[in-house]
């Protein structure tokens, strides 16, 4: 026994709805184009109850998704899935009655099939001509468009022998038969059974199917089985996405995150070796602690690489509960794990040897537990007229493998994070030399001089910070090159940063 859902038109599309309504319900799912979904239903009638009580439990779980849907339960897919485009509502077929309940519909719901295999719409190839798919049938006989074709209509010869048919499943959501985008070989083999008088599914049902087979190809062959709702390939269920979790239930609470090490140590062995048997890198690490208190402390690392090492792993999430550590004592402890494929490095000959991503995560770590979150990164230019504002981004470690060296001298300006405050004497509006009484400040007579380049904004912002200043880019004689700032509003000299 299968269900299959459909999505109805006027319902809106939200991306995995549908595989959660069958989830619930079964462990056995197939997704079938983007606006359906089928599902084993043998054996629920002991987990949710007959065929009526999983309409409705389908139902209540779609209406919790947001959708609007169609369900058909039959014994093959083929019949489950053609009730569910043609007929509103719920559709519940009795087993050995699947031909029955298909024969009254037009023979254009057939165009609701797609290939299984394959997951899109038919194509010309598929049906005619060249190799037959997962058939291994050679030169499959090309449809025609001829006169004169006969048939009688008999009872169906399943003894007869016949190659192996496509495996057609439908796809589409729309009400009408005449909205399907027909292939070419499709829309001949229907105008070919409108032009013997078929009408209905029935009608093909009805027919021989060796004859079918003689003058359409494993095409008819198909056709008649859809019509008779047999199906020719079994339920290939989805692989349901693996978690990477351990939970570990604590006899004693813990107090301190020194017994909490050997913990998540424990934890962390675990984890890394079902990373290396799936060939996986964690790229996130989400720690929840179950406190004494009855609440949750909840901690979400993200890891700049994939990682696998179990060292590592347990000395970052070590590291992040010593910059936030849980506020009671411990009951449960639990590490989930987001993951990617694992990673593939290759060494290079010719360019600079980087700390691996493990070393590299590890001292990232330590510095955010010891400087605070918001005080380490990479620096970064803010989208704002004021050149000089940056911030700071997360730190990956990708952008050294991206330069590479220039032939020609580019000249740039390292900044100073709090500008270095001098006395500057000045002779017909430009600065002739530079002064400071402090040490280590640079000071002395200036023998090139470019400016000033007079800038100012953020004065339109209510709360904004304004500007309004003369810059110079200056040589000392000590050979030194220095950008120099002169504030036009508090009359204010300032060294803002060194010409590198």
């Amino acid at each position: 026994m299968f269900c299959c859902v459909v999505r109805d038109p006027s319902s809106p599309v939200v991306p995995g709805a549908l595989e959660a309504v069958a989830r619930a319900c079964s462990p056995r799912v197939e997704r079938q184009g983007d606006a359906g979904i089928a599902f084993d239903a043998t054996g629920l009638a002991r987990v949710i109850g007959p065929p009526p009580e999983i309409v409705r439990e389908v139902g209540r779980v779609a209406a919790e998704q947001g959708l609007i849907v169609r369900v058909a339960i039959a014994g093959s897919i083929t019949t489950a899935w053609l009730l569910a485009h043609a007929r509103l509502g719920v559709t519940i077929v009795a087993a050995g009655g699947e031909a029955a309940a298909l024969a009254p519909l037009p023979l254009g719901w057939l165009g609701a099939l797609i290939d299984q295999a394959e997951g899109h719409r038919p194509k010309a190839e598929d049906f005619a001509g060249g190799r037959q798919a997962g058939s291994g049938v050679q030169g499959a006989r090309r449809i025609t468009r001829a006169r004169n074709y006969r048939i009688a209509p008999g009872p169906a010869a399943d003894s007869e022998v016949v190659p192996d048919a496509l495996n057609l499943v439908p796809v589409s959501s729309s009400l009408r038969p005449s909205a399907f985008g027909l292939c070419p070989d499709l829309q001949d083999a229907l105008a070919i059974f409108a032009r013997w008088g078929l009408r209905t599914l029935g009608d093909l049902a009805g027919l021989r199917r060796a004859d079918l087979h003689a003058r359409l190809g494993p095409l008819g062959v198909r056709l008649h089985q859809a019509a008779s709702g047999e199906d020719t390939a079994p339920l290939v269920p989805l692989e349901e996405p693996r978690r990477f979790v351990n939970r570990l239930d604590l006899e004693w609470p813990i107090d301190g995150l020194e017994p909490l090490s050997f913990v998540l140590a424990r934890q962390c062995d675990v984890l890394s070796s079902a990373l290396e048997r799936a060939d996986r890198g964690a790229v996130g690490v989400t720690t929840r602690l179950r406190l004494v208190t009855r609440t949750e402390h909840v901690r979400t690392l993200q890891l700049p690489s994939p990682i696998r090492d179990p060292r590592t792993l347990r000395t970052l999430v070590l590291l992040d509960l010593e910059s936030h550590p849980p506020p009671a004592a411990i009951d449960v402890v639990e590490l989930e794990l987001g993951v990617v494929p694992g990673l593939i490095v290759q060494g290079a000959l010719l360019t600079r040897a980087l700390p691996s991503p493990d070393d590299l995560a590890t001292l990232t770590s330590r510095l955010c537990a010891l400087m605070g979150d918001t005080r380490v990164g990479a620096p970064a230019l803010v989208d704002s007229h004021d050149e000089r504002r940056s911030t700071l981004e997360k730190f990956t470690g990708q952008g050294a493998t991206q330069q590479s060296p220039r032939p020609d001298f580019v000249p740039c300006l390292r900044r100073y994070r709090i500008p270095l405050a001098v006395m500057v004497d000045v002779e017909r509006g430009r600065p002739v030399s530079v002064r400071s009484t402090a040490r280590g400040i640079p000071s002395g007579d200036i023998v090139n001089v470019a400016g000033p380049w007079r800038t100012s904004g953020d004065w339109w912002a209510a709360r904004g910070q304004p500007w309004d200043r003369d810059e110079w880019d200056i040589e000392l004689v000590s050979g030194g090159c220095y950008r120099l700032v002169r504030d036009r509003v508090t009359g204010r000299w300032e060294i803002e940063g060194e010409m590198d």
